[in-house]
């Protein structure tokens, strides 16, 4: 009986690769398992995370919530005798970008350790030789952030004071 395999170990050997393909499954099971609790602490963490910051004057502090989105803003007592309602504008504008770059910035930190963790989870190809590749099925995670949104543009109320809201509203 020299290469000719019998039933019972061909049988046998089926066994033996269906063991080691559950322990695979298995365990990534176990890893995606594991890598779905990541992510939902992480989700948490940057929903509860805000941002804050003063302005460059001291006159404005503006709190953002995770999304950007500005949900406070502190005046100082003296604010409306040491400024214009232009320059407390970008007073507040400062602050809010600020804030913003900072909810960003922790966004980004707290999301950083589970940008990689789908490349540690096999493939099917690497399990089953000749099957498809399933790792582009799910679209993968975005942990880069958006550009900061551009500066506005300086505006001089002193001289713009008593100017028409509407231009061209008095041509028809």
């Amino acid at each position: 009986m020299g290469g000719a395999m019998t039933d019972d170990q061909a049988r046998e050997q089926l066994r033996q690769r269906n063991a080691v393909l559950r322990e695979q499954v298995g365990a990534m099971l176990e890893d995606v398992k594991t890598q779905c609790e990541a992510l939902s602490q992480a989700q948490a963490l940057v929903a509860a995370s805000t941002g804050e910051a003063l302005s460059a004057d001291g006159l404005a502090r503006v709190t953002v919530d995770a999304s950007g989105v500005v949900v406070c803003v502190d005046l100082v007592a003296e604010t409306f005798t040491r400024t214009t309602p232009t320059k407390l504008a970008q007073s507040i504008t400062e602050a809010a970008r600020d804030a913003s770059a900072q909810v960003r910035s922790k966004t980004a930190e707290i999301m950083a350790p589970i940008a990689g963790l789908g490349s540690r989870i096999p493939d099917l190809p690497d399990l089953v030789p000749g099957a498809p590749s399933i790792r582009n099925l799910v679209p993968s995670m975005a942990t880069e952030m958006p550009a900061e949104p551009q500066a506005a543009l300086e505006y001089d109320d002193e001289s713009a004071w008593g100017a028409a809201i509407l231009r061209e509203a008095h041509r028809e």
